[in-house]
């Protein structure tokens, strides 16, 4: 029997950033998801500079409402935003055909993003989710969201968290001690507040390096260190993929994203995979991964202290860092793995088609 054509649009695993893109990435990486769909990828977001990024969108979109590609099922990755315009516009092409359609909301700001919205702009928002088949949302939070600003009905809701694939071999952390951010650099994932924290840190702790790898405002960051007197010992690496990322996983013993706002953050459930002891905010569907004290920490949105006051307690003690770490790989291993992620994603695709 033929497969089904599964048309995957979202931004381009290769030449995009991001958590959005690295859930792409893995879904195509996918032996399960490959054996069973015929995948096809239609990239409608590359990252650069705002004129190269819109010129590629608006084209994109234009290509599409020409070719019309088939599919069977279609997978629409959406962030909030232009982002949620634009692909209102790939579905309202699609005409009755958008019932096989499957939204997957990555927005860490879509809450931001309705509040800025006017009543027309919203109505016509619900229109766009109730023109679908499903929509996946990240967490049990963000289903609370969806549901209590009426933006999409109960029936067609999904939660799905974001998963990663298991490392073989976790990080020896008792033979780490740096501290590692991943992200773009900029005021909603607050490397400000680990660097405030590095400087406490590192008055008992000299020989710590806190690495920040990462795209967006690095100049502002790399003063900031320098303002604090912290400079010699923070690395900014840009953005990092691959196995330079790897490198620096491997060679730290803390990961800390003090996010003001977060979807369901793929960095964290990363870091976690290693073993690395993994400290956020309660923020979007972080609540659904770390337990406090168990299995990683959170911390308080802004609390520089705080953050200081757990790394510190990490780096004296090997043992609880071992511990902490192995509690963290094991809730990746056990509910986060990309086999069962795929398994669930395929029951929403069996619903949209059947």
């Amino acid at each position: 029997m033929d497969k089904k054509r599964l048309l995957i649009i979202g931004p381009d695993p290769v030449r995009s950033l991001g958590g959005m893109a690295t859930v792409i990435r893995n879904m195509l990486q996918s032996d399960y998801l490959n054996d069973r769909y015929a995948v096809e990828m239609w990239s409608s977001f590359i990252d650069g500079p705002l004129l190269r990024r819109a010129a590629y969108s608006y084209g994109r979109e234009f290509s599409f409402r020409l070719t019309c590609p088939d599919f069977d099922i279609c997978h629409v990755h959406i962030c909030s935003a232009t982002s949620t315009w634009r692909k209102m516009r790939y579905v309202e092409s699609m005409g009755e055909w958008a019932k096989r359609v499957v939204l997957h909301v990555h927005g860490a700001k879509y809450d931001v993003f309705w509040s800025e919205c006017n009543e027309v702009q919203k109505e016509k928002i619900r229109g766009f989710y109730a023109s679908v088949g499903k929509v996946i949302v990240l967490s049990e939070e963000w289903r609370a969201f969806f549901l209590e600003n009426r933006i999409c009905d109960s029936a067609k809701l999904v939660v799905l968290h974001n998963a990663v694939e298991i490392p073989a071999q976790p990080v020896d952390v008792c033979t780490r001690q740096d501290v590692l951010f991943l992200g773009r650099l900029g005021a909603r994932k607050s490397p400000d507040v680990l660097l405030r924290a590095a400087k406490t840190v590192l008055n008992s702790h000299p020989q710590v390096r806190f690495r920040f790898g990462g795209d967006g405002d690095v100049a502002k960051y790399e003063a900031l260190a320098r303002e604090l007197g912290i400079a010699d010992s923070c690395d900014f690496l840009g953005w990092t993929t691959g196995k330079q990322k790897e490198e620096v996983i491997r060679a730290s013993r803390v990961y800390c994203l003090p996010s003001r706002n977060e979807g369901m953050p793929m960095s964290v459930l990363e870091a976690m995979s290693y073993g690395l002891v993994t400290i956020a905010t309660p923020v979007g569907g972080v609540p659904q991964v770390i337990q406090d004290g168990v299995n990683g920490y959170l911390m308080t949105i802004d609390d520089s202290d705080r953050l200081a006051q757990i790394i510190n307690a990490l780096l004296d003690d090997d043992a609880l860092a071992v511990r902490i770490g192995a509690a963290g790989r094991k809730t990746i291993v056990d509910s986060f793995g990309m086999e069962s992620f795929v398994r669930d994603l395929i029951h929403v695709y069996e619903e949209v088609s059947s």
